[in-house]
């Protein structure tokens, strides 16, 4: 199965393309430039390069979340048009799932900076089966409620997304073994997806919709404003 993959969810901006167990090509960068300009150029590139056409492809994935509002909102919209025009089923995969899933074995706890003194962030087991088995919800939260939540693990625990260096000065404390992700695994990587998509069901492009987790700041700003005002 032919697999386009992207992942707009953070500040990084992956695409790849894989065909069944083989990831045929990867781009992936982290540059100061909106997920809007990047992200086509980046797929044409990509099919470009691989001498493939998207009347090629068999399904396509994406990150839906959690992360960045505006960046899950490009990556769903890209997929559902290119599912529309295509006629091609669509996957959308937890941000936090596919994070986990660079890992080959262990525990993985993925962190993205959720703002607001808070964190995405969940917990994972992998290994034991092609799916990332899941320990602790998908949640935002803080980092102490975080780490409360794991102190009861005795063994080695990887962090790794782009909040990683919010919790882990905090962890060395509190956890008994936490571990940093090396470089190559520490963020998104839409080969990863790509591979993960493929044990996951499958939907429409009109079923496909972003999973936010949280109200953004400026809903959570209105909410209190209305409830003052009360």
């Amino acid at each position: 199965m032919l697999v386009l993959a992207i992942d707009t969810t953070t500040s990084v901006c992956s695409v790849a393309l894989a065909r069944d167990d083989r990831l045929l090509a990867e781009i992936t960068t982290n540059l100061a430039r909106t997920h809007s300009q990047r992200l086509l150029p980046l797929v044409e590139n990509l099919m470009a390069e691989t001498g493939l056409k998207p009347e090629d492809l068999e399904l396509l994935a994406v990150t839906r979340g959690p992360g960045s509002f505006t960046g899950l909102r490009i990556g769903i919209a890209t997929i559902k048009g290119m599912g529309l025009a295509l006629d091609l089923p669509v996957v959308g995969v937890s941000t936090l799932q596919v994070l986990a899933h660079n890992f080959s074995a262990g525990l993985i706890c993925p962190v993205l900076n959720a703002r607001l003194n808070q964190v995405y962030t969940a917990l994972y087991r992998t290994g034991r089966s092609p799916v990332p088995e899941n320990l602790l919800p998908e949640q935002a939260i803080s980092i102490q409620g975080l780490l409360e939540k794991l102190k009861g693990y005795d063994e080695p625990i990887w962090f790794c997304g782009d909040g990683v260096d919010l919790v882990l000065p905090a962890a060395t404390d509190k956890l008994a073994a936490p571990r940093r992700a090396p470089l190559h695994l520490l963020g998104n990587r839409a080969g990863a997806l790509a591979d993960l998509a493929q044990h996951c069901q499958s939907c429409s492009a009109d079923a496909l919709a972003p999973f936010y987790l949280r109200d953004s700041q400026a809903e959570i700003q209105l909410r209190q404003r209305l409830e003052g005002a009360k």
